[in-house]
């Protein structure tokens, strides 16, 4: 799979976003202020958020699953939202090794929150710029849904496996890792593809998790889980 790497090294995030996200007056007078604008500082002079992103052409459709570039996605969901897909395009998004290194210093409680909140704001910002990168090179005018492992049951998020073996050696291109559970390092990363579809999906939708960085869409609880079987040709 042909891929992008691409560092953003211009995010024009400026501190009275983060102060409105912590709920902090802008008090030049106020210690919390002050110690919140000396990491902000320290942030800004450090951080690489980037992402690697591709295309892939789907080479097989099985029962409940997709094969990819010869990697293989398990999923009635995938399956089922990829029915008339040739290709996706996955990535992942991180607020990079460096910003996470300067996150470990802070043991506080409450510094150790606001340098989570600064993580988040990068991650945040160099998602858009892959949203809209992508959009462009690959569905200029086309309808753009996408699809994350772990946000679903239906697709768990052990898919980050097969999803980062499709897009090759992550750890090298951008710096992130998986934990034997999964789980992203740095936290602060998101991972996916984006699809085209006659129905658009997102499956922010579904998902409960109503302070995910990556939220696209509202949670819509009452009609979530029939709709995620219909998709997922549970439902006929």
């Amino acid at each position: 799979m042909k891929k992008f790497i691409v560092p953003v090294t211009d995010t024009k995030i400026a501190l009275e976003e983060l102060l409105k996200i912590i709920r902090l007056a802008d008090d030049p007078d106020d210690e919390d202020y002050r110690q919140v604008a000396r990491m902000f500082q320290e942030a800004r002079g450090c951080a690489l958020p980037k992402f690697v992103y591709g295309l892939a052409g789907i080479e097989e459709k099985g029962e409940d699953y997709v094969i990819a570039e010869g990697h293989k996605l398990v999923s009635p969901l995938v399956r089922r939202n990829l029915d008339q897909v040739n290709r996706i395009v996955p990535y992942v998004v991180t607020c990079g090794a460096e910003l996470e290194q300067w996150s470990l210093r802070f043991s506080d409680p409450l510094e150790h929150y606001w340098a989570d909140e600064i993580k988040k704001l990068y991650l945040v910002k160099c998602a858009a710029v892959l949203r809209r990168r992508a959009q462009v090179q690959y569905f200029p005018a086309r309808d753009m849904s996408h699809m994350s492992p772990g946000s679903l049951a239906e697709w768990p998020i052990t898919a980050q496996k097969s999803l980062f073996a499709l897009i090759g050696d992550v750890t090298r291109d951008i710096g992130v890792s998986l934990t034997e559970s999964c789980l992203m390092i740095p936290s602060k990363s998101i991972s996916g593809f984006f699809f085209s579809s006659k129905v658009h999906f997102d499956n922010c939708r579904f998902c409960p998790l109503l302070k995910c960085p990556n939220r696209q869409a509202p949670y819509e609880k009452e009609a979530s889980q029939h709709q995620i079987e219909e998709h997922a040709g549970l439902i006929r």
